[in-house]
């Protein structure tokens, strides 16, 4: 079949784009959103797109066609088409014949979808369609970004200050001239301690964001040591990767942040069984720490396997260490806390800087409800301002969510889970269009109470009933 037969010359360069071809993944891309389905752009076919919505392909198939979104099974693929003037618009305002030069000079050839054998034949190389390569920044303000990040973290501004100074020296570090071993011996990684809910995972993954880089949150306790059941070390790496868009330069100067990490201690100095296996994690680590150069599979079993050079990398240790607490604070711990808890004393020579966190007052829980741009109420409110739904509260109502936020005893989720609690019971009624205004209250029912609960037993503790 001769495709001029049916389409003029003018016709197809005048919707002639790629089609990008994003297989079906599940995994974790977002610690704190857990496993789910995402797609990865795989493969790219360049052709035309007819009225009728069908993507003719101009590629080694030349004049077969398939409709988007029905030429493969739902389950795997999902298809996207975009012209070259959207795609010229999107590369910083190329001019579609520019950028169809620069796109056959990067490429040169194309994938293909081979209809009888069901598969995609390469005839290009994959980097087209990773991300183009990133530039970090090298004009960041620090003191904006501090005030940046007091605007969503309340009660930890020296905690901030220095986390903040540990990231932004190791990103001067990594745009610097300066050779890897030199690097690695500046650069600084990072144990960040103190009770849940106080604004770790959340102070790093704003400072990600100011310094536009990539980050990964990743929980210890899924990973083990090379050889047995469950994740290898180096899959953190792997994670990383895919977070900055298959760019490896740009992921090796990220921040990998390894949650959970006083969970490696806890048993191994007990006689309980798990000691050897989590000191064999935390021997894993070590190459990491050090900074140099670890394999790892693209794929995680059966991709391309590719180095990553952890010299530039900025590696974050969190945990709560309730077990190094000192009169109910984290005042005066030192290293030989964690070596004695059970971090390995190797483990704990790469990490130059011990930040602890501060344990919440009841004032401090007033300010992160009323000042953070994150509290639940402001969130709220911004959602319902975006409803058209008007949105006010009952002063006492702070109080209360305060009581029950230190009942609950889990930091500045806390108040989250409370005021979810509330407000639960309004938002039938808020989606289905039937409410304009919400007024809260202090909720009368107390069977629902953490505070109430926490009373009941400590009232039957002190009697002697558990």
């Amino acid at each position: 079949m001769n495709i001029t037969d049916n389409f003029s010359l003018d016709y197809i360069i005048n919707n002639l784009g790629i089609t990008y071809i994003y297989k079906l993944r599940h995994g974790v891309i977002n610690k704190l959103k857990g496993p789910q389905d995402y797609y990865e752009v795989t493969d790219a076919d360049i052709g035309f797109l007819t009225e009728d919505n069908i993507f003719v392909s101009l590629v080694k198939h030349f004049g077969e066609a398939y409709q988007l979104g029905n030429g493969f099974d739902a389950e795997e693929f999902a298809i996207d088409f975009k012209s070259f003037k959207e795609l010229s618009l999107e590369s910083a305002g190329y001019e579609p014949q520019m950028f169809l030069d620069r796109y056959k000079k990067r490429t040169g050839k194309f994938y293909t979808w081979n209809f009888e054998k069901k598969d995609f034949e390469e005839i290009t190389n994959r980097k087209f369609l990773k991300r183009q390569r990133r530039k970090v920044k090298s004009n960041l303000d620090i003191l904006k970004m501090y005030d940046k990040v007091r605007e969503t973290i309340i009660a930890q501004d020296e905690q901030v200050k220095q986390i903040l100074a540990s990231v932004y020296k190791n990103q001067r570090i990594v745009n610097s001239s300066l050779d890897d071993e030199s690097m690695c011996k500046l650069k600084e990684n990072i144990i960040v301690y103190g009770p849940t809910g106080t604004g770790k995972t959340e102070i790093l993954t704003q400072i990600a964001k100011l310094c536009d880089v990539p980050i990964v949150i990743e929980d210890i306790t899924s990973f083990s040591e090379t050889g047995y059941v469950g994740r290898d070390v180096s899959e953190m790496l792997s994670d990383l990767y895919n977070a900055a868009g298959m760019d490896i330069e740009f992921a090796e100067r990220g921040i990998l942040v390894i949650d959970e990490f006083d969970k490696l201690a806890e048993g191994s100095s007990n006689g309980n069984g798990d000691g050897p296996s989590r000191s064999g994690v935390q021997r894993s680590l070590l190459k990491l720490l050090d900074g140099g150069v670890i394999g790892f599979r693209e794929d995680y079993s059966d991709g391309d396997l590719i180095d990553f050079n952890t010299s530039k990398l900025t590696v974050v240790a969190l945990g709560a260490f309730s077990g190094i607490k000192k009169n109910d604070d984290y005042n005066d711990v030192s290293t030989r806390d964690f070596t004695d808890y059970g971090i390995m004393r190797e483990v704990m020579g790469r990490f130059s800087k011990l930040v602890a966190m501060n344990c919440f007052s009841r004032d401090d829980y007033r300010k992160i409800l009323l000042d953070s741009k994150l509290s639940p109420i402001n969130t709220y409110k911004n959602l319902f301002d975006e409803l058209g739904i008007n949105f006010s509260y009952d002063d006492s109502l702070i109080e209360y969510i305060i009581d029950e936020a230190i009942a609950l005893d889990l930091g500045a989720r806390s108040l989250k889970t409370v005021f979810d609690g509330i407000i639960s019971d309004y938002l039938f009624d808020i989606f289905a269009d039937n409410m304009k205004e919400i007024y809260l209250k202090v909720p009368t029912d107390k069977r629902k109470s953490y505070a109430a609960k926490k009373k009941a037993s400590d009232s039957r503790k002190s009697i002697g009933f558990h």
